[in-house]
């Protein structure tokens, strides 16, 4: 029987490739597990489209994250707010600050979790904020802080 691998099988082969196996193997472990299709044209096609789709929609997430690592770069955002006279932020900056900033600012969509070790940030000055991109790249930008009386 042909089937088609919907998942990598040791000692058979890869997710897509179409393989013949025996009859008993293919219906009583890969089709009622689901890792296989049998290779009927109509799933080949499938397959296949849905594949292209995935591939189509990984070129996406590529160009998305370049967008960030070209535009976020070593760039600079601003915070203010209000200090104590030890110049402590008496409300800190939050990852979550941060984010909404990048998106006001440079209509970037970014996720905290991409922070890297970012804490509560109270002390003003400029402060390096480190961005691992799920694509494995990692990119940094500051983030300053000023009180609000020298905001403009």
């Amino acid at each position: 029987m042909k089937v088609i691998l919907l998942e990598n099988i040791t000692s058979l082969g890869v997710r897509g490739d179409i393989k013949d196996v025996s009859d008993g193997y293919a219906s009583n472990f890969l089709l009622p597990q689901k890792k296989a299709l049998i290779a009927s044209l109509k799933n080949v096609v499938t397959l296949q489209a849905k594949d292209k789709s995935i591939d189509q929609a990984i070129e996406t997430q590529k160009a998305d994250y370049q967008k960030i690592k070209n535009t976020l770069n070593k760039q600079s955002i601003s915070f203010f707010g209000k200090v104590s006279a030890q110049q402590h932020l008496f409300q800190g900056i939050q990852p979550a600050n941060i984010v909404r900033a990048i998106k006001d600012r440079f209509n970037l969509d970014i996720q905290e979790k991409w922070l890297v070790k970012h804490d509560l940030l109270k002390e003003v000055g400029r402060h390096k904020v480190e961005l691992n991109l799920p694509s494995n790249e990692k990119i940094y930008f500051f983030v300053n802080i000023q009180p609000e009386e020298n905001k403009q």
